[in-house]
């Protein structure tokens, strides 16, 4: 991979870097006032349905988001299939940090209703929200993403040939840009959440695959 290919994965692993140590940063200047136990799981409903120990509350979505730092490079070169990589460097130092964006996102999310319960009740819509807004960013980039195990749509289909991947990642993208903006509308009006919710997740999955299987089978016939 040359300089100039890796410099938006260089630049990518600055911006993770510093996400992960602003989100143990923030965790230690509010760690006296988090509460014993803390509320790490919320109902669509807002109410909270499962609590940590304030020590592994605390910690955890950080240290998993340095977990991921260290992974991302890793998957990377372990992968059948690395040497495509440089041609979506780009869009994987992109999908890489949005992920660690959200993470932090929701880190800083649970930090604030552990200090303020009184704002639980928007727990959802804030998460809600923020996986919309994920969704909308990784659709924009998954038509540039090129074959490999790791990232897009990986079915038996896509990965055996080169052009039905390249549909159907382009086809995976527009589905999730416009499950996103579905989402994101839901995080607002908050209607029937769950069914609306779990129900775009599925479409944008399940139609990209189906339409991969069909694209598959018409060129073996």
């Amino acid at each position: 991979m040359t300089n100039e290919t890796n410099k938006p994965l260089r630049t990518a692993r600055y911006v993770q870097i510093i996400l992960v140590a602003l989100m143990f940063i923030a965790g230690a200047v509010v760690y006296s006032r988090l509460p014993d136990m803390l509320p790490v799981h919320w109902g669509f409903n807002g109410e909270p349905n499962n609590w940590w120990p304030k020590m592994y509350g605390t910690w955890f979505i950080p240290a998993l988001a340095a977990l991921f730092v260290i992974l991302f490079p890793i998957l990377q070169r372990v992968d059948p299939k690395s040497q495509n990589y440089p041609g979506f460097a780009k869009a994987w130092a992109v999908i890489q940090t949005s992920i660690l964006a959200m993470l932090a996102y929701a880190y800083g999310v649970s930090l604030f209703v552990a200090i303020y319960p009184a704002y639980n009740a928007l727990v959802g819509r804030l998460v809600v929200f923020g996986v919309g807004l994920l969704f909308v960013v990784l659709g924009n980039y998954m038509g540039k993403v090129r074959q490999n195990y790791f990232v897009g749509l990986r079915t038996p289909w896509t990965l055996n040939d080169p052009e039905v991947w390249q549909k159907s990642q382009r086809l995976s993208g527009w589905a999730f840009v416009l499950a996103g903006l579905l989402i994101l509308i839901e995080s607002i009006v908050w209607v029937g959440v769950a069914y609306v919710f779990f129900g775009i997740i599925v479409l944008m999955v399940v139609v990209p695959m189906v339409y991969s299987y069909l694209l598959s089978r018409k060129k073996r016939s």
